[in-house]
C-alpha cells in the first residue's frame, strides 16, 4: 500500500490532514477484523491492501459527493453496516458525525459494538435489527438526515424499505454506494420509487478508488424542498 497516495485520497475526500497522517485506529480495526473473521464471517475482504482501498477509502469516498459527512454535525444511519463500513471510518474521520449502524446479523452488530467502544466513538452506536423494523421505532423513525446504504441491495427496493428512517426536512437523503454499472442498471427503477415518496434522484460523477482498485458512483434520493 502506498501510504502517501492513500493519505492524499483521504484528504481529498475531506479527512483532516493530521488524521490522514495517523492511521493507527484504522490499522487496529484491520487487525481486529482479520482476527474476528477467523470465527465469524464478517467480510470477504481480508487482504491488507484491499482493506485500505475497498473498505477504508471506499467508505470515505462519499465525502467527495456529500462533504458534510466528513465535516459537520450530521445525524446519519448506516443500513446493513456489516463489519462497520462505512460507519466506522466515517465516525473516525468526523467526530461531529452522529451515526447509528443498523445490522440484522447479531454477530456483526456485536463486532461493530466492540469496535465503537475500542475506538472511543461516543458519537456512534449500533442497533441489531432489520431496517424496515427499526424504521418503525420511535427513536429511529424520521430521525436521520442521511441514510447510508453500501452494497446491501437494489436501490429501488431499499428506498421503499428505508424511507421511514429519513427526517421529514428538505435535504434529508438516502445515499447509495454503488458502481457505475450498477447505477446504470438501477437508476430507472430508483427514480420511479423515489418520486412516489417525494424524493428526487441524483447521481455523482464516477470516483476512481486508489491504486486502480475500481470505481464508485453514488446515487442519492433526496427529500425535495417546498
Amino acid at each position: 500500500m502506498d501510504r502517501e497516495k492513500l493519505a492524499e485520497f483521504l484528504i481529498r475526500c475531506g479527512v483532516r490532514p493530521e488524521r490522514a497522517a495517523d492511521l493507527s485506529a484504522m490499522e487496529r480495526l484491520y487487525r481486529d477484523l482479520v482476527a474476528a473473521n477467523r470465527t465469524t464471517n464478517l467480510t470477504t475482504v481480508t487482504d491488507e491492501a484491499d482493506y485500505w482501498n475497498l473498505h477504508v477509502a471506499d467508505s470515505l469516498a462519499v465525502g467527495l459527493v456529500e462533504p458534510e459527512l466528513l465535516s459537520g454535525p450530521v445525524e446519519a444511519a448506516d443500513v446493513g453496516c456489516g463489519a462497520g463500513f462505512p460507519m466506522l471510518p466515517l465516525a473516525w474521520a468526523n467526530g461531529e458525525l452522529r451515526v447509528t449502524g443498523i445490522e440484522s446479523r447479531g454477530r456483526k452488530a456485536e463486532f461493530v459494538r466492540r469496535q465503537i467502544e475500542a475506538m472511543g466513538l461516543a458519537h456512534a452506536a449500533v442497533v441489531a435489527g432489520r431496517a424496515r423494523e427499526v424504521a418503525r421505532l420511535g427513536d429511529h423513525a424520521g430521525q436521520y438526515q442521511a441514510v447510508l446504504l453500501r452494497a446491501v441491495g437494489q436501490a429501488g427496493k431499499l428506498i421503499r424499505e428505508c424511507r421511514g428512517l429519513l427526517a421529514p426536512t428538505a435535504g434529508a437523503k438516502l445515499i447509495f454506494y454503488t458502481t457505475p454499472a450498477a447505477a446504470a442498471e438501477q437508476r430507472g427503477e430508483a427514480a420511479r420509487e423515489a418520486a412516489k415518496f417525494g424524493l428526487v434522484l441524483r447521481e455523482s460523477d464516477v470516483i476512481a478508488l486508489p491504486a486502480g482498485s475500481g470505481s464508485r458512483q453514488v446515487l442519492i434520493a433526496e427529500r425535495a424542498g417546498p
